[in-house]
């Protein structure tokens, strides 16, 4: 009796307790399976999301207009990305399997919400918890569980909301319920879209009650409800939606444009026909994939649910107004069908399946446990009644059996609705994998079979990337991608190849997932040789056109990326490769307005490591190459960057090679100015990083101002600043950059280099003043005297006036000279000059002077008219530094 009575008791706590004691099950089996789930292609997008979600709400105001999967719902993602900050985490596979749990736990909260929800409508432990087994026990909804940080927080959080609005419309309900169900719904909008139908559920409920209640007491209540509901959605979907907090109403307006009918136009294959999802889709594409996917049991009983209920609310239309529980049921029913008319007569862009109205299960589990009430209920009395039990015990059972001998790809699960017997028919007719969080599987073969030493993998499937984010870093790092040349090959389904021995080949229901295949057999090459001679023969051409963390080397038309010093963290290595034409119209339609090709790449997907090092190879375009910017990033910033100008380069080189050391620079400063061929020649011996990101300023004025550009000739001169990234390069330790000049004749420029704090250096070269450096060294080799001898001696030769110093000092170039001219005839003078009776012609050194050789040289013309006299000097804001007068007749 005692055994019986400890038996009777932990029956009792079980039958009570069910649903703790189902979650806590479920919650130990999905900690124990959770390192058997790949990645989803999707996973690296959503966390690069979050991120720039993060660094806006941080601060960075421009963080998510480049991105445009800026509308995806960052309710769920940023938790997740805050959780792998906090807890530290840098390996890829300790932050995915941290998402992969922390999404599987709130899918299992909403399995504890459903049970309450069960509870509350049936009140009774058993059908509640046969409502939570049915929510848990869908295998495509199971799997993506773990893998899914979109669809399935959605669908949990579907169900989360719809017992707050349960508890809202209840006899107990009072406002807060209704704000803690506003704050609900504004979680659930963020995170999709078509989280609008459980609004617009609410408010029509609401609605019904306004009609019902009689007296202004209880309506006051019903608008009050309204308005808390409807602010609290409308706040709570605002602060968690900084892509909104710009432009709260335009923002708006967009996302619900965008993701009602989302931009992607993928290849779909649905009963055997391909169609790009946005251009075509069948009106039965998602019941047909929800039916073929639901476990029959739960199928049928989701059928037996709804028709009972939609024939009670037609047998007795009133008792919708007057019955709470039957107008929840009926809500639950529109919740379920009215999304799936939609869908089928909108046709929206639903692709990869009905991944994107996961959420549909949601109402239809609820309605599937309310069809299992009514079976018992009508076979209550009678003999079949445990024929009905058993039934759906057996039901249940049978997908739980179907979970577990398909682990881990229970999102590959069919039913029999379909043909599952014939070979290869699934695979020829529907999208089976489209995520491709199976090829783990694939890789952990890969690896076992070769315990050691780089495996170099052929692929076309670009679902492969995430997954191996997912393995070990002590094996992660002898996995290489490539496109092609690769050593083993891992084909998808309508891809499969066929000249190597298959290693390894994962089948469900008779149909080929993928297969890997040993392409070195086929081809006759060493294994392992071949990608490694490659790349070792490119990176012993030559001194790096970039040194850095990562040596780059250009060899016949490729960049070579080299770490000698490899670790095993450089494996995840990513790179940013921005390709400028020298011809904008070389670019592709798309990117010819960013002016760029973007070809960034990750190491794995294009590197190898041996021998200690890393290397990566890229190849350039076929169009003719102007500069790259290239570097290592991460989600923080920028590791390293690097400039290369092949053209500036290749100029450089010339110039170098024949006439550097000949040439006299225009301008000595931190950067040496050389004028060649047309073209200016910054030079820098030391190069610095600082002068890497140097920005430059150059003003030039021509001969003739009518040659400059419209909008210049007001100002008298051409504006060709630049910076260092788009004109310059690096070549033996040394800085260059190279600016070809306008084809108008230049009087003069002058040119420098600034930061966002000031002025670094500045020069200035004037023509005529360097003209008037030869005729005065001219003059002084000849012996002529000066017309003035002062702290600048000035010379009278051929129509202008020449000012010379020696030993030129700081305060020499930054003087400032009046030149006050007397003509014969007043009437000569400019019309607002003719007052004073002088001319002024007062100019700063740095307008028309030079520097050659440590001495100061300017130069004045003189005007045309018959000149009496004149007088100068030098002069600063706070004295006469010396005056003169010339006197030209000699009186």
């Amino acid at each position: 009796m005692k055994v019986s009575s400890r038996k009777r008791i932990l029956l009792n706590f079980i039958v009570r307790h069910s649903g703790l004691v189902l979650l806590v099950a479920f919650g130990s089996l999905g900690v124990w399976v959770l390192d058997d789930y790949g990645a989803s292609l999707d996973a690296g997008y959503q966390r690069d999301v979050a991120g720039h979600a993060l660094d806006y709400v941080l601060g960075n105001v421009e963080a998510l207009r480049s991105d445009h999967n800026r509308f995806y719902g960052m309710a769920f993602e940023l938790p997740l990305l805050l959780a792998e900050l906090a807890l530290g985490l840098d390996d890829t596979r300790d932050i995915y399997l941290t998402r992969h749990l922390l999404s599987h736990l709130f899918f299992l909260a909403g399995g504890f919400f459903c049970y309450l929800l069960a509870y509350r409508l049936f009140e009774s432990r058993l059908l509640a918890a046969l409502a939570l087994l049915l929510f848990l026990l869908h295998p495509l909804i199971y799997a993506h569980s773990f893998f899914n940080s979109k669809d399935v927080p959605f669908l949990s959080m579907f169900m989360i909301c719809l017992y707050l609005v349960h508890r809202a419309f209840g006899r107990d309900g009072r406002w807060w319920w209704f704000a803690l169900c506003g704050v609900g719904v504004g979680l659930l909008v963020n995170l999709r879209i078509m989280g609008v139908v459980l609004p617009a559920a609410v408010v029509a409920l609401l609605l019904l009650d306004l009609v019902r209640v009689p007296d202004g007491k209880d309506r006051k209540h019903v608008l009050l409800s309204v308005a808390v509901f409807v602010m609290s959605s409308l706040l709570t979907l605002y602060a968690v939606s900084p892509v909104l907090w710009g432009d709260p109403v335009g923002s708006s307006i967009e996302w619900f444009v965008t993701l009602s009918n989302h931009p992607n136009n993928s290849v779909q294959l649905f009963r055997g026909e391909r169609f790009f999802s946005r251009d075509y889709h069948p009106p039965e594409y998602v019941p047909v994939w929800f039916s073929i996917t639901t476990p029959p049991a739960v199928l049928a009983l989701g059928l037996v649910g709804i028709s009972a209920l939609v024939l009670r609310g037609f047998a007795a239309p009133m008792d919708v107004l007057r019955d709470r529980r039957l107008r929840f049921w009926l809500m639950l029913v529109g919740c379920f069908v009215l999304p799936i008319v939609a869908v089928m007569v909108l046709r929206p862009n639903v692709y990869g399946g009905w991944r994107q109205v996961y959420f549909l299960y949601v109402p239809f589990c609820l309605l599937a446990a309310f069809g299992a009430h009514w079976t018992f209920s009508f076979f209550r009395g009678s003999r079949l009644r445990f024929s009905a039990y058993g039934a759906v015990g057996a039901g249940v059972a049978a997908v739980a059996v179907s979970m577990v001998s398909i682990h881990p790809v229970q999102h590959l699960y069919f039913t029999f609705l379909v043909d599952r017997t014939t070979p290869e028919h699934l695979r020829t007719r529907y999208d089976i994998d489209h995520w491709g969080p199976t090829l783990l599987e694939g890789y952990e073969h890969l690896l076992e079979r070769y315990p050691s030493g780089s495996i170099y993998i052929e692929t076309d499937l670009i679902s492969s990337w995430e997954n191996r984010y997912t393995i070990p870093v002590e094996d992660r790092h002898r996995l290489f991608l490539y496109r092609e040349g690769g050593e083993i090959s891992i084909s998808g389904t309508d891809h499969s190849k066929r000249d190597g021995a298959e290693i390894y080949s994962l089948k469900i229901y008779s149909n080929t997932i993928f297969t890997t295949r040993d392409l070195a057999l086929a081809r006759g090459v060493k294994a392992d040789d071949a990608h490694r001679r490659i790349l070792l023969d490119a990176t012993s051409s030559g001194d790096p056109i970039i040194d850095s963390d990562w040596d780059v080397h250009l060899v016949d038309g490729q960049l070579v990326y080299v770490r000698e010093s490899c670790s095993a963290g450089d494996g995840d290595a990513r790179f940013f490769l921005h390709v400028v034409p020298e011809d904008v119209s070389d670019l592709r339609e798309g990117r010819r307005q960013f002016g760029f090709d973007n070809l960034s790449f990750d190491f794995y997907n294009v590197g190898a490591a041996f021998d200690g090092r890393c290397v990566a190879k890229i190849d350039l375009p076929g169009y003719a190459v102007e500069r790259i910017a290239t570097g290592q990033f991460v989600r923080e910033g920028q590791v390293w960057r690097g400039i290369w100008n092949l053209r500036a380069a290749g100029i450089y080189d010339a110039f170098r090679e024949s006439r550097k050391s000949s040439a006299q620079p225009l301008i000595s400063s931190v950067f040496d100015v050389y004028l060649d061929a047309g073209r200016l020649i910054y030079v820098k011996s030391s190069c610095t990083d600082v002068d890497s990101d140097a920005r430059f300023f150059l003003h030039l004025d021509p001969a003739d101002v009518s040659d400059l550009p419209e909008n210049r000739k007001e100002y008298g001169f051409d504006i060709l600043d630049f910076a260092f990234s788009d004109r310059g390069g690096e070549s033996d330790g040394e800085c260059f950059a190279v600016v070809d000049l306008p084809e108008y004749e230049v009087a003069g420029m002058s040119t420098g280099q600034y930061t966002d704090d000031g002025l670094v250096w500045s020069g200035r070269y004037s023509v005529a003043a360097a003209a008037a450096v030869a005729a005065a060294r001219e003059l002084l080799e000849k012996g002529v005297q000066p017309a003035v001898s002062s702290v600048f001696d000035v010379y009278i030769d051929d129509g202008a006036l020449i000012y010379v110093k020696p030993s030129c000092t700081d305060a020499d170039r930054d003087a400032r000279f009046f030149l006050h001219v007397n003509p014969v005839d007043v009437s000569d003078l400019p019309e607002e000059r003719k007052e004073s009776g002088f001319d002024n012609l007062d100019f700063d050194f740095s307008d028309r002077g030079v520097e050659s050789d440590g001495d100061c040289f300017a130069v004045v013309a003189l005007p045309a008219y018959e000149i009496a006299g004149m007088s100068t000097g030098q002069y600063t804001p706070d004295r006469l530094v010396w005056s003169e007068k010339i006197d030209v007749r000699g009186e």
